[in-house]
């Protein structure tokens, strides 16, 4: 499928013209009412990129996501990852809910292995992987303990590590964070810079914290109000690797920060002019050297 842009020779993912319509019935009346989603949302996005979106509540940023997974099927438009199109669920993208989703009945390691059980691993190797992962994430020792009896960031760093060790093309994360307390979200941001510095995954990751998306990200995709389509993409020009306490206090930072924040606030909707018209926003022209050394 041809590209609207420069260059999509590296392009990973591929969103072409998205579009989401629900139908709501309201009380009283016969006729449903048409809820646009998501309306010409188009996106280019090459292989190893961090992409943090972030919007108003209601945008549509779940739902993209969603999309992107499998798990919902869209009205209008085409996904494509290493140029196939998505048509559903697959072990190619591994999806981190903030909700954990962790079987409360099987162990960390047990829960770790269970991708590794889908695509048949053997039992020894699945054992020597998901052990991997789960150093990886910081839990070696707590290999044969049970969801309730970790804590909630404990409980995340699991989830973490299990859609990591059946090895995806691409990892999508909704909001993993926001159920956990500030300082154990800060520990867990560090983390998965680390994470991402050894594995280099493509990660798309949602977040209403414009701290949080431009810490972690290489770019921020910033949606607009429903229904969502791009309003602008910011480069994260922060060196890499990057950790919460060095970032923060960068001039940088602060000023990437403002802009974000400048751009979610600004409400006039008549102004607003999408990224894209016909073909998809490449953020591989958005990407610095700097920002993926």
């Amino acid at each position: 499928m041809p590209v609207d842009n420069n260059d999509n020779s590296n392009a990973k993912i591929v969103l072409q013209n998205l579009k989401q319509v629900y139908y709501i019935k309201n009380p009283g009346e016969k006729q449903l009412e048409e809820f646009v989603a998501l309306e010409s949302f188009s996106l280019s996005i090459p292989d190893g990129a961090f992409v943090a979106i972030v919007g108003p509540s209601g945008c549509g940023k779940s739902t993209l996501l969603d999309i992107i997974a499998g798990l919902t099927k869209s009205k209008g438009g085409s996904i494509t990852i290493d140029g196939c199109e998505v048509s559903g669920p697959n072990l190619d993208r591994g999806f981190i809910m903030q909700g954990y989703a962790l079987f409360p009945w099987r162990t960390v390691l047990r829960n770790v292995e269970y991708g590794l059980e889908v695509k048949r691993i053997p039992k020894k190797e699945r054992a020597v992987i998901a052990r991997k992962y789960i150093d990886l994430v910081g839990l070696n020792g707590f290999e044969n303990r049970y969801p309730n009896e970790l804590s909630g960031g404990m409980r995340q760093r699991v989830a973490i590590a299990r859609a990591l060790a059946y090895d995806p093309k691409v990892l999508l994360m909704d909001e993993p964070f926001a159920a956990v307390d500030a300082q154990t979200r800060e520990t867990l941001q560090d983390e998965l810079l680390k994470i991402w510095d050894k594995t280099r995954k493509t990660v798309i990751f949602i977040t209403h914290s414009i701290e949080e998306a431009v810490l972690l990200a290489d770019v921020v995709v910033v949606m607009t109000p429903r229904p969502g389509s791009i309003k602008d993409i910011v480069t994260i020009d922060l060196p890499r690797p990057r950790f919460n306490a060095d970032a923060r206090a960068s001039a940088d930072y602060s000023v990437i920060v403002q802009r974000v924040w400048e751009l979610l606030h600004d409400m006039e909707l008549s102004n607003r002019q999408p990224v894209q018209s016909k073909g998809a926003k490449s953020i591989a022209d958005e990407i610095t050297p700097s920002t993926v050394l």
